[in-house]
């Protein structure tokens, strides 16, 4: 084997190529070019080839010559690609004689070397004795570039040099030289550009694959191995169509054979065989590459695992169809909305009780069954939700199929993406007009029931008054009682429930304003108040003012009976303390009969105390036996106290 030498670079040395013809040295720039060239080759240092042997050989058989080579100049020497007689594979440039003849064209003759004054300075030693006879015909790119020479040589001279047949046969050898060159450097190209295209190919996360014209395949990338675990050409050709699912391949193949037949792209979903043994579903495509008249060169494929996705989308599509069919079971009306409040679904139900069509109900058409005397109010509610992005809570009478109106408790929610904007409303309308009609049946009983508690109370204060009339002496009692009956009918008023409707008259919108108004009932004959309040004050709220009523009054009633109230030395301290979150209203006893410790049973009015503590108002009620007096502790959620 030929030892290796450095391979030309770019910029590399200077170039011999005269430009007189005199064997002057050659520009850098003509060496820097050639030297470009055959890297472009990629020949020099290469084994021998029979192909460039044969040239070789046909050029001295065809001349008559004992020697001929196929040279070629680096920038720093002659490197012989083929050789016969020369007896080595290298020459320096100093002694090359076709580095001298490369700016020639045509084929050149030198009949006798030593009697050319241009080859003079040349040392044309070799095995078989100095050179006398050259003949060469440059080797040229398609660029024009000239790399190098096919020649024959002799160390006799020939006077004659070469007839016309030979001449012509050095240059049909020369440019097949070159021919062999081009399709060295054409078949590098194509081996780089598979390469890449392997390299690009592995890379990528599918699984791509290409075919012949006829749908032959005949390449697979790593992932396609991978996947599948078979070896490698196993599924060459046809045998690509075993890997897919059973009920799959039929189906895909036959697509396959159409878009073969037409050229159309290839595009199906399908179930391929993992290495596990498994089927997973992958998503196959396929385009033709075409040539500059249409005709298809190649397919180029892509197999994409989308089993994750579609067991995901078979997941929703069943999710889906669970919540379609509870919503359509449903007997409340499920709704979404744009985010502008127009409408633009509505389960069945709704149709089924408005009579309303979808073409009726889309945007606000909705708002047609609203009761008329109601539907300004409503849309300045729901108006108000738009705009602030809050839920939306209201109750309103709707118009049925048949014309008569039903209560309908509507609800709505905003549906926010990720930055928080709005993007659709969700909503449900629940038929609560029998609770409605029990709410006012029930406020009904009450205020009877009031009614007649307050004619109680009235007719005792007439037979106080009427004993007073009697004997003068009872008068300021009298006076005292009546007041107290009079304060006992208004915290009355406070502890029962009320509807809007039904309030007699304006609630206290404070804690300690109610707490006053409350109390004022047990005042002592004296008129001395035996309660104290400290602490922050806080707003409070009609429904809560009615919850914290009925336990106030339970408290004071039961002071009364058995705790500070129940003589004449006891006192009542309640202090009130806002916290985070909370409000607390600590009620403290002193002054009373021991405490022995908690009652044996608890009684009904303090269980109902305790309900409306956790239940109405959503806190907690705790209670301390202290022997000195009773001290509760009531927490509220400040929410809760506003309501």
């Amino acid at each position: 084997m030929r030892a290796a030498a450095p391979r030309p670079s770019k910029g590399a040395g200077a170039g011999l190529r005269p430009g007189r013809g005199d064997g002057g040295a050659m520009s850098e720039l003509d060496g820097s070019a050639r030297t470009e060239a055959l890297c472009s080759f990629d020949v020099i240092d290469t084994q021998a080839e029979a192909a460039f042997d044969d040239l070789a050989a046909l050029a001295a058989k065809v001349c008559r010559m004992p020697m001929a080579s196929i040279s070629l100049i680096d920038g720093q020497r002659q490197w012989f690609k083929s050789q016969i007689g020369l007896g080595c594979t290298e020459t320096p440039l100093d002694v090359s004689i076709c580095a001298r003849i490369l700016d020639r064209g045509g084929v050149v003759v030198v009949p006798d070397l030593t009697a050319d004054e241009r080859f003079a300075d040349l040392r044309r030693g070799t095995e078989a004795g100095p050179l006398r006879f050259f003949a060469g015909c440059p080797l040229v790119t398609r660029d024009g570039v000239a790399i190098g020479a096919l020649t024959v040589l002799d160390v006799a001279p020939h006077a004659q040099g070469l007839d016309d047949t030979q001449r012509l046969t050095l240059e049909v050898l020369a440019r097949q030289v070159m021919h062999l060159l081009e399709g060295r450097r054409l078949l590098r190209e194509r081996n780089e550009s598979d390469q890449q295209f392997r390299v690009l190919t592995d890379s990528m996360p599918q699984m791509i694959w290409t075919t012949r014209p006829d749908g032959f395949h005949d390449f697979y990338n790593e992932r396609w191995y991978e996947f599948t675990g078979v070896p490698r050409g196993s599924t060459d050709g046809e045998a690509w169509n075993g890997m897919f699912h059973p009920d799959d391949r039929e189906r895909a193949f036959a697509l396959w054979r159409r878009s073969l037949a037409t050229g159309e792209l290839y595009e199906i979903e399908y179930r391929l065989r993992h290495r596990d043994g498994d089927y997973r579903w992958v998503l196959g495509r396929a385009a033709p590459l075409r040539d500059d008249e249409g005709r298809i060169l190649r397919w180029f494929g892509t197999c994409t695992d989308i089993d994750t996705l579609k067991h995901a989308e078979a997941a929703l599509a069943e999710s889906e169809a669970r919540f379609r069919t509870l919503i359509e079971v449903a007997p409340q009306v499920v709704w979404f909305a744009g985010p502008d409040g127009a409408m633009t679904y509505t389960s069945p139900h709704w149709f089924e009780f408005t009579g309303l069509g979808p073409a009726d109900t889309a945007g606000e058409g909705w708002m047609s069954v609203v009761q008329d005397d109601q539907r300004a109010g409503v849309a300045a509610a729901w108006g108000a939700a738009l705009a602030g992005g809050h839920p939306f809570e209201m109750e309103m009478p709707f118009r049925r199929r048949d014309g008569s109106y039903r209560w309908m408790l509507v609800r709505a929610q905003p549906i926010r993406d990720a930055a928080g904007v709005v993007r659709r409303w969700a909503g449900i309308s629940l038929d609560i007009h029998e609770r409605r009609q029990a709410e006012e049946a029930a406020d009904l009983l009450a205020r009877e029931l009031a009614h007649r508690i307050k004619n109680i109370f009235a007719v005792v204060g007439s037979l106080v008054s009427t004993s007073a009339r009697r004997d003068p002496a009872l008068r300021p009692y009298a006076d005292g009682l009546r007041q107290r009956l009079a304060t006992l009918a208004l915290a009355h008023d406070y502890v029962r429930p009320h509807s809007a409707a039904s309030r007699s008259q304006p609630i206290a919108t404070t804690v300690h304003g109610l707490l006053s108004t409350l109390l004022d009932a047990y005042r002592t004959e004296s008129g001395d108040w035996r309660f104290t309040v400290s602490g922050p004050d806080g707003p409070i709220g009609a429904r809560a003012a009615t919850a914290l009523a009925l336990i106030i009054h339970e408290h004071a009633t039961n002071a009364m009976k058995y705790g500070a109230l129940s003589n004449e030395e006891g006192r009542i301290h309640i202090e009130t303390r806002p916290g985070e979150g909370r409000f607390e209203i600590d009620w403290h006893e002193t002054g009373g009969p021991p405490v022995e410790g908690p009652p044996a049973r608890q009684g009904f009015g303090t269980l109902l105390a305790e309900r409306s503590a956790s239940g109405q108002l959503g806190g907690e009620m705790r209670h301390e036996w202290h022997e000195d007096g009773l001290r509760s502790v009531l927490a509220v959620p400040l929410a809760a106290l506003h309501d």
